[in-house]
């Protein structure tokens, strides 16, 4: 068995992470979807309630502009509504017509990936998301001596 280096580990993480981006991204030409108007149904469809802006960015990791993006082209094709929450927060909802989209495009990829969690043990659910979480934690660690000194211009 070859030996996992550091760079060997890298070359894998990012090729798995763009092998997963690139499936997503096909999905949504499947749909006939812009990848952040899929993100947002598909947000939508999982939450199963309205969501402000500031909270689907928060949940998507996408720049307002691209959000703003996909906003504009499921509010055009009457897909998805503002309403007035609380304060000058507007909430995003799905329509009666965005649902039906919501229901052949994102609940499928919603079903799939549920199909594909139960494929895994209790075991190995819990090993990935520990894993996951203890590579995170380690690395915003290492990651602090950045943040704490100043960058020489």
């Amino acid at each position: 068995m070859e030996e996992l280096t550091f760079y060997r580990f890298i070359e894998e993480t990012c090729r798995l992470h763009k092998e997963e981006e690139g499936l997503y991204r096909r999905l949504s030409r499947h749909f006939g979807l812009s990848d952040s108007a899929f993100w947002i149904l598909y947000t939508l469809e999982a939450l199963q309630r309205p969501v402000t802006q500031a909270e689907l960015s928060g949940y998507l990791s996408l720049s307002k502009q691209t959000i703003n993006s996909g906003l504009k082209q499921l509010e055009q094709a009457g897909h998805i509504q503002l309403t007035s929450g609380s304060g000058r927060r507007k909430h995003l909802q799905l329509t009666s017509q965005g649902r039906r989209l919501a229901a052949a495009t994102a609940r499928p990829v919603l079903a799939a990936e549920e199909r594909t969690f139960h494929s895994m043990t209790e075991e190995e659910r819990a090993s990935l998301l520990a894993l996951e979480r203890k590579y995170l934690s380690l690395l915003l660690q290492e990651s602090n001596q950045f943040f704490q000194s100043s960058q020489e211009e």
